[in-house]
């Protein structure tokens, strides 16, 4: 039987190179999924209007549900679960992870694409429109490979720390995503761009599967667990389905709910705009998050505490100061930038942005640490603070949503997540203690007041919207000098960043003493 090496030291250094290896990839990631994103939210609502915007909303959320459902927590538990055996040197019990969880997600995906298929017509006399069932009816098709990419390959890519792979399998969807603008721009429309979605996440978990049967290098023998570990991944995989399950509730269901008590679908499209825009300022955060994730585990299976802290202390740092400048440069540019990308009909969607970016820059510096409860196998917790955000997001979407539309939905949402994220903490607190990086967060913010004054007084001087990608380009330029000039980050670690990128030869060519 295999023996965990527990007892062996972690090179803190490798493993900062490691996170740092995994977070270019990730940055990469977010990089194309930012650009592809903005892409498509700008002229796929463009295409279709608010109307049939607010349509392609209501049933692409309710696709994620039936995924969400489809999924009974195996993308956590798959996470956790090989990020653990890797930390054991586990390999056999590893593999009958991936091979159980794989069977489990095949077939409840299956299951849920027929309930769905079925439930349609029920949906569709929900919002009065036989188009919303005829386009679910579509996704049914679609659901296994939705379910498989989303619930299965990726989270055993971060598990393996091959943030590489889900760079590939992430450039590949926003590469068939520009494809499916060109299929609406050529006249098949809002039907054209559902029926694509079937195709794309066929191909998506194709070529997952593929590059995770490379990261395991074959199909070695498997050895199922000992009863009280697999009691423990059942319990968590449990937790795991209810956070996810309750999570809709103040997710997909506020926009769901959204579309009902309004008097028009576009404010679904003002709201999922908002949400969109938001959540596309949260990349670089999620990128450094997700490739930290597994040498939490690693630290905590080895009790290398100090070692932890040191690299909480990067995540921290890198987190808020790469999101904390498009957060506030979006907030003082909001309305011209939502002209710039979606036309003054799009206007509704400032008040809805603005305060849901709020909740991006507080979790930029508090949602790694809660991180460190599903890395630890302390699900039940998290399950806690999740059943808090669902009570505040039931409460609050029902008050506002009816009276404010947009914006209530968006300070439910808002409301839940600072809910959430501080019950987090309460129970992180328990187990570490929480060291934020402050003097690196107060130099940040002094380089953000600054960089908000110029961008403050440009936008004052130069009124032509042409001109809006500029004015925000020469904003963080200004920023990431005003970095240096504080000392937030020094020369070592813009070395490492470059060794990192290699891009050692290209600095050579502008500055010998390299």
């Amino acid at each position: 039987m295999e023996q965990p090496l527990q007892n062996e030291e972690i090179n803190v250094e490798e493993e900062q190179g490691l996170v740092a290896s995994n977070s270019i990839y990730g940055f990469l990631r977010s990089g194309s999924k930012f650009f592809v994103s903005f892409l498509i939210s700008v002229l796929l609502v463009r295409f279709l209007g608010p109307t049939n915007y607010g349509y392609y909303t209501v049933v692409i959320l309710y696709w994620g549900f039936a995924s969400t459902l489809a999924g009974i927590g195996a993308g956590a538990v798959v996470q956790y679960a090989v990020s653990k055996y890797r930390a054991q040197n586990s390999n056999h019990k590893l593999m009958w992870v991936v091979k159980h969880y794989f069977f489990i997600v095949t077939v409840s995906s299956l299951i849920a694409s027929v309930v769905f298929f079925l439930l349609s017509g029920v949906i569709a006399s929900i919002y009065h429109s036989a188009e919303v069932g005829y386009l679910i009816r579509i996704l049914a098709f679609g659901l296994v490979f939705y379910s498989i990419s989303g619930n299965f390959t990726e989270p055993s890519f971060i598990g393996f720390q091959k943030m590489n792979n889900s760079f590939i399998t992430g450039v590949l969807y926003d590469f068939l995503r520009i494809v499916q603008l060109a299929v609406i721009y050529f006249g098949f429309g809002l039907v054209g761009a559902i029926k694509f979605y079937d195709v794309i996440y066929l191909v998506i978990s194709t070529v997952g599967i593929c590059l995770l049967y490379r990261s395991i290098r074959g199909f070695p023998k498997s050895v199922k667990p000992g009863k009280d570990e697999i009691a423990h991944f059942y319990s968590y995989r449990n937790f795991s389905y209810i956070i996810s399950v309750i999570s809709l509730s103040y997710g997909s269901v506020i926009v769901l709910f959204l579309g009902v008590v309004s008097p028009n679908i576009s404010s679904v499209s003002f709201y999922r705009v908002g949400l969109i825009m938001a959540g596309m300022l949260a990349l670089p955060s999620s990128a450094v998050g997700s490739a930290f994730f597994a040498s939490i585990t690693k630290f905590f299976e080895k009790k290398d505490f100090e070692g932890f802290y040191r690299i909480q202390h990067s995540l921290v740092k890198y987190s808020f100061i790469l999101t904390s400048p498009l957060v506030v440069a979006s907030i003082i540019s909001a309305p011209r930038l939502i002209s710039y990308l979606y036309k003054s009909s799009f206007l509704g969607v400032e008040t809805p942005f603005i305060i849901l970016l709020v909740p991006v820059l507080i979790s930029s510096i508090f949602g790694p640490m809660t991180q460190i409860l599903s890395a630890t196998g302390k699900q039940k917790y998290t399950m806690y603070s999740v059943v808090t955000g669902a009570i505040v997001g039931i409460v609050l979407m029902v008050t506002l949503v009816p009276r404010f539309y947009a914006v209530g939905a968006a300070i439910a949402y808002f409301s839940v997540t600072i809910a959430t994220l501080a019950i987090n903490l309460v129970f992180v607190s328990k187990y570490i203690k929480i060291r934020l990086p402050y003097k690196e967060i107060m130099r940040s913010i002094l380089a953000l007041i600054a960089m908000s004054i110029l961008l403050y007084v440009m936008l004052i001087f130069i009124k032509r919207l042409a001109y809006l990608p500029l004015i925000l380009i020469a904003s963080l330029v200004f920023y990431a000098v005003m970095l240096y000039l504080t000392k937030t980050i020094n020369s070592s670690e813009i070395r490492f960043i470059i060794k990192l990128v290699k891009a050692d030869k290209f600095v050579r060519m502008f500055y010998k003493k390299y």
